[in-house]
């Protein structure tokens, strides 16, 4: 094989790979549902019950960085808090709340509440649905 051909093969090779990483490059950025708000924070789950679980998957899912450790000198970390509230009273609908709030001042830096309803019984639904709650504009 010439010099030449080794040339032209090695250029067409690195054709080949350029394309496919820049699309990739592209998809990456542009795929990431986390508000312009919460962009720059890491995301605190602490808890291991079955919602906590599944409201870290869903937010990994959405494009969040999700931890479940405090870990010193990090990027801005928001630590998730939920809880069920419902008035007092036999029909009276049970809502979801997150809230988002900022471990190094305190601040609430993402609100979202949902009606949990018949489609919403399992952890991982209601889960999905909260994420998307608190991930819209």
């Amino acid at each position: 094989m010439t010099v030449s051909r080794r040339h032209i093969d090695l250029t067409m090779g690195c054709r080949r790979a350029v394309l496919p990483t820049c699309i990739a490059w592209v998809l990456a950025c542009g795929a990431s549902r986390v508000p312009p708000t919460l962009r720059g924070y890491d995301i605190l789950v602490a808890g291991q019950d079955s919602q906590s679980v599944e409201l870290a998957h869903a937010m990994k899912g959405l494009g969040y960085h999700v931890r479940q450790n405090v870990k010193g000198g990090s990027r801005p970390t928001a630590a998730l808090i939920h809880f069920l509230y419902a008035e007092p009273g036999p029909v009276q609908p049970t809502w979801l709340h997150l809230r988002l709030a900022d471990t190094r001042s305190g601040l609430i830096v993402g609100v979202a509440a949902i009606q949990l309803d018949s489609a919403l019984r399992t952890p991982h639904a209601r889960a999905v649905a909260a994420v998307q709650a608190i991930s819209a504009p």
